[in-house]
């Protein structure tokens, strides 16, 4: 028989014996987690170096490939190719492009300088490369005497996006005379068009989903080509960005349907901005350059509707009226946004009862902005006569109509107040 003395030890013991258990599997763990931390280093590494073991013998193939290829068959530019290895793809890419003999840039960067050598980057990068670096080899090839006709000239095309950096891989088109020819861009952004025959050439951008400052997907200059000489093109060319805008007036009123949006950018030629047309309340204003100044909306082309314009004749229309804060957009990205507008409330009696479904619009007479002013339908009035909407800023006409009867309002809506009109109009 155990006595009560001798059963509290045996317990405590035991107790004890479970926290030593707990104490161990915790100090196990930690060091069985530190163990493998290593071994998947290690693993790793050792993988790590065997990609780039493969990836620098496959950079000098391709360069071996480059020297044995006729100096004029080689193409420019940048080309990528995939080779699979033990199941692990590698890209390859090969930028070519020419420099002159003092240049320490590419040729689009060398002031001027014309093309005498030819520059060639091959880079190899894997999948799953955990922050190593490509591997990068270099060479620069001389021409053959003889390969070129010195009596031609070259065309330098420059890309940068937003923030002005370089655009990689933007394919270049060349056009003219018996000329036809599509190179992408380098690492540096530049697509170089060597030994041309003097004359006048298109040069046409085509990546799919960018645009350039005016928001046209394929621009397109003119370069003219000179004996000798390097003629530069320049493009601000980036993947396009989406404004989603909900218009209206604070009261929730009704909005026309073909109100137009007006976006403010300096960018924008030749007057700071941009009318885009469209229908409804939300609005999708897409293929816009991502400028890193944003874009000020509001709505209506005619002058007085921005609420920062001037008058035909010089002069604010608005002393101290300010657009809506500018909308940050980002490449390939939508931005949300809201449109202030003014509101309206029209009441329409005839004979002085309360006129039930009236038709109601509102007009703007013509000026430089609107060469054909603007109209909208407010629709018509309900049981107590009334009908309401939100309307662009400025100086409106409001005409109701009840059979062959007519009558006028006018009404101003100032963007520096934001107080909504209202407009009486009495039918005979």
């Amino acid at each position: 028989m155990v006595d009560g003395g001798t059963a509290e030890r045996v317990q405590d013991e035991r107790g004890f014996t479970l926290l030593e258990l707990v104490v161990a599997i915790g100090v196990f763990a930690l060091l069985a987690s530190a163990l493998f931390a290593g071994i998947a280093s290690a693993l790793n590494l050792n993988r790590n170096n065997r990609n780039r073991s493969i990836s620098a013998n496959l950079a000098s193939q391709e360069m071996d490939k480059i020297r044995s290829t006729a100096f004029t068959s080689l193409p420019l530019g940048l080309t990528s190719t995939t080779q699979t290895v033990d199941g692990v793809p590698y890209t390859v890419q090969r930028e070519t492009e020419w420099t002159s003999t003092s240049a320490s840039t590419g040729p689009c960067d060398a002031a001027g300088g014309t093309p005498a050598l030819l520059r060639v980057r091959v880079s190899v990068s894997w999948t799953n490369m955990t922050g190593t670096q490509p591997v990068v080899s270099d060479t620069v090839l001389t021409p053959p005497v003889g390969a070129y006709d010195p009596n031609t000239g070259h065309i330098a095309v420059k890309i940068l996006d937003n923030d002005a950096n370089p655009e990689l891989g933007v394919p270049v088109h060349v056009t003219g005379g018996s000329v036809d020819r599509t190179l992408s861009t380098s690492s540096d952004g530049c697509a170089f068009f060597d030994h041309l025959v003097p004359g006048t050439y298109a040069v046409n951008l085509i990546a799919a989903g960018s645009v350039d400052r005016q928001g046209v997907s394929s621009p397109s200059q003119v370069a003219g080509v000179t004996a000798g000489a390097v003629t530069p093109v320049a493009f601000d060319y980036d993947r396009a960005a989406n404004l989603s805008l909900t218009l209206g007036d604070p009261g929730g009123r009704p909005v026309p349907a073909n109100v137009p949006v007006v976006l403010g950018n300096t960018q924008f030629v030749p007057n700071g901005i941009k009318v885009f047309p469209g229908t409804g309340a939300t609005r999708s204003v897409t293929g816009l350059f991502p400028s890193n100044n944003g874009y000020e909306p509001f709505t209506g082309s005619c002058l007085d509707a921005d609420p920062e314009g001037t008058a035909s004749g010089g002069g604010s229309i608005w002393p101290g009226g300010q657009r809506q804060p500018a909308i940050g957009v980002s490449p390939g990205m939508t931005s949300t946004g809201t449109v202030p507008m003014g509101g309206v409330d029209v009441f329409v009696t005839k004979t002085g009862v309360p006129a039930v479904g009236a038709s109601v619009i509102a007009t703007h007479t013509v000026d430089t902005g609107c060469p054909a002013g603007e109209l909208y339908s407010l629709g018509v009035t309900d049981a107590t006569g009334k009908a309401s909407s939100s309307l662009p800023w400025g100086t409106w006409t409001i005409r109701a109509t009840v059979g062959a009867q007519f009558a006028y309002g006018t009404t101003i809506l100032d963007p520096t107040s934001g107080t909504p009109g209202t407009v009486p109009v009495a039918l005979p």
